[in-house]
């Protein structure tokens, strides 16, 4: 009985199978996989969302199919199904990528990450601890996880808990009552309006302490919306049949064009998920409802042969493309040539993996319960295993030597571990706490949790405790920053303003990515009238948040060193790894220092003006010590100076220590600290 009930699921599933909802697929994953591969499409990232919308609208269909055929949902053969088509290629994808990441990347952070983020993958959780442990999708860690485009997966997986649920409840209302025979649509289209309020206003920055967990870029809180429309969409269509070919040949093409238009009107600097989702949800939509009308235009180049040949291999590609790109820029730094070449060559697998795990496995008979549970558990023992053997190796460093013990001692990765992107805790996040001299704060984006080894080291060298916080993407500044945060930006400005006017530390250190805000392109300082941005320049907005912080401290006699951007090169240095112990290569080891100090100099000159302004105000330049003879170092005594272009490894910042101790020391003395 249960394998007949298995037949008929699968040969309803082609029979109501759409070709041009496939096509679909294929230009959603072929978006993904250009935005990854580094083309000229910024906005490419919004396949994923496509791929929402569809996934809702499909999952829909067939539970209503089931619905209608037995009158009640099985949830126990659809999570079945659902396990069956997606975790054995994840489980495959999972395990390879352990055993490569081994390797590939280096035991000093990047195998941390991609094993816990395999063990979140298969728990259902990427999403969160991507979240908490790579940052930001745009930020420089994520280039280095292999395993970040499961976040996805994972949001998928979590909306499937709920969705069934919600639509059965729906139909049993319906069909108990006459009156609520729209309940299943009132109930789908209030998680719609809920999520798609959240997400707008998480792009408004409505922060509160937690709100990451709501409002954050992987937040499946913020993602509902887009499964609930397409959902929405597939039960009209249950109810109303499309009968208007050159109206729905209209809306087609409308839907391409938008579609279209979306790869280059969103970009990573657009508040996202929020009202610019709107864009190729809106085309995925209208791409869809015209879809329900045979012949028209759109419908026939979607169901063209190559296109759903490529929507059918969609989720493998997806799964593979992104881990071989990531091991060829780890391999190959800077290479752009590398990185097309992976990304094609990652099509061998992914067709091996559709063809050899994917699609037997779907359609494997279980006939028993006990043959389900064995199939379950190893499917997913294997990755999670594979996960735990690299997170265990890399603690280690795989017992291996490493040239001047590289990032294993403590401080920088305590200091990114659980005082970045965390809530502050002064008393977590303090370190040589028994020296008497003094405290220093240090506080800032990204730049604070890369430069705190040598700003740790110069205060103790100085006989002074130093306490660290860091935000990624979120500048010490009186004002907001542009670009989606997974947290509250200016409630943790305040909490540190406030905290160091409470404890008088004897030195601020103010870290932060300064070029980012004052160049159009990344993240930008904001006014609270998002408005004003128009009528005020970047650098404007830059030094007036800078200005106000130094100002407030410098009213209740705290020095401050603001330390200025780093000098940040094209490509770096490939962290250690045991691929490059065994197979060391001649590679650029100094780069020019004229374009990036270039960059940087419009935010360097407000800086000096600040420092100038306030008595007791002082500059720390990276750069004096990184760049001494006009080319910057990116490698000293056989180690890596730059973690990514933006950041420095823990031997970076320990350069540092010598020129930022004695710009303490300078500053302590005209104070008389």
């Amino acid at each position: 009985m249960l394998h007949a009930r298995e037949e008929a699921d699968l040969s309803s599933n082609a029979s109501n199978r759409r070709r041009d909802i496939q096509g679909l697929r294929a230009v959603a994953v072929l978006m993904v996989v250009a935005f990854h591969s580094g083309l000229p499409l910024p906005g490419g990232f919004v396949g994923v969302d496509v791929f929402f919308v569809i996934s809702g609208f499909v999952i829909t269909s067939m539970l209503h199919r089931e619905q209608v055929a037995n009158d009640h949902i099985s949830f126990g053969q659809f999570f079945l199904r659902r396990f069956k088509r997606l975790t054995p290629a994840l489980a495959l994808l999972v395990a390879v990528t352990m055993i490569i990441s081994v390797f590939v990347l280096s035991p000093f952070g990047p195998q941390q990450a991609a094993a816990s983020t395999g063990i979140g993958a298969m728990l259902l959780a990427a999403n969160l601890v991507i979240a908490r442990t790579t940052g930001g999708y745009f930020d420089g860690p994520s280039e280095m996880n292999p395993l970040l485009n499961t976040w996805s997966l994972s949001v998928e997986d979590q909306f499937y808990l709920i969705l069934p649920a919600v639509l059965a409840l729906g139909w049993w209302l319906a069909r108990s009552r006459l009156a609520l025979r729209m309940a299943p649509t009132l109930l789908t289209g209030a998680i719609a309006l809920v999520s798609f309020a959240l997400a707008l206003l998480g792009s408004f920055d409505l922060t509160f302490r937690g709100s990451n967990y709501i409002f954050g870029f992987y937040s499946p809180v913020t993602r509902a919306w887009e499964f609930a429309a397409g959902a929405l969409l597939a039960l009209m269509l249950m109810t109303k049949e499309v009968r208007a070919p050159r109206m729905m040949s209209m809306l087609g093409i409308l839907g391409l064009v938008m579609l279209t238009a979306s790869l280059w009107l969103i970009t990573e600097v657009t508040p996202f998920p929020g009202m610019w989702a709107l864009v190729p949800l809106s085309a995925t939509l209208l791409l869809l409802l015209a879809g329900a009308q045979n012949g028209i235009p759109s419908s026939r180049l979607l169901s063209s042969k190559p296109c759903v040949k490529i929507g059918d291999w969609s989720y493998s590609i997806y799964l593979w493309h992104w881990p071989f790109i990531v091991f060829a820029a780890a391999i190959w730094p800077g290479s752009i040539i590398a990185i097309l070449l992976a990304t094609a060559i990652s099509f061998a697998p992914a067709l091996m993996s559709y063809y050899w795990v994917e699609q037997p496995l779907r359609t494997k008979y279980l006939p028993s319960f006990r043959s389900k549970g064995v199939f379950i558990a190893v499917a997913l023992s294997v990755p999670l295993v594979c996960a735990s053997i690299l997170g265990f190796g890399a603690s280690k460093v795989w017992w291996m030597s490493w040239p001047q013990a590289d990032t294993s001692s403590q401080s920088a990765h305590v200091a990114y571990e659980f005082c970045t992107d965390k809530e502050f805790d002064p008393d977590r996040c303090a370190w040589n706490e028994a020296m008497t001299r003094g405290q220093v704060l240090l506080a800032g984006d990204s730049q604070a949790y890369a430069i705190a080894d040598g700003a740790i080291e110069a205060a103790r060298m100085l006989g002074m405790s130093t306490v660290v916080s860091s935000r990624s993407g979120c500048g010490l500044l009186s004002l907001d920053t542009t670009g989606a945060k997974p947290y509250d930006c200016p409630m943790w400005q305040r909490e540190i303003i406030d905290f160091a006017l409470e404890t008088k530390p004897s030195v601020v250190l103010i870290a932060n990515l300064s070029s980012g805000y004052v160049n159009p392109g990344w993240r930008n300082v904001m006014p609270e009238n998002a408005g004003a941005i128009r009528m005020l320049s970047l650098s404007s907005l830059y030094e007036e948040g800078l200005s106000d912080v130094v100002k407030e401290l410098n009213e209740v006699g705290i020095p401050v060193v603001i330390v200025q951007n780093i000098p940040e090169p094209d490509f770096v240095q490939a962290l250690p790894s045991i691929l490059r112990k065994v197979y060391p290569s001649k590679e650029i080891v100094e780069f020019e220092s004229t374009g990036t100090l270039a960059r940087r100099a419009q935010a360097a000159l407000i800086e000096s003006r600040v420092a100038q302004k306030y008595p007791g105000t002082t500059l720390f330049d990276p750069a004096e010590t990184l760049c001494e003879t006009g080319r910057c170092q990116l490698v000293t005594n056989g180690n890596p100076n730059y973690l990514d272009p933006r950041h420095l490894t823990r031997e970076g910042s320990l350069l540092l220590v010598p020129q930022l101790r004695v710009s303490m020391l300078k500053l302590l003395e005209q104070w008389k600290v």
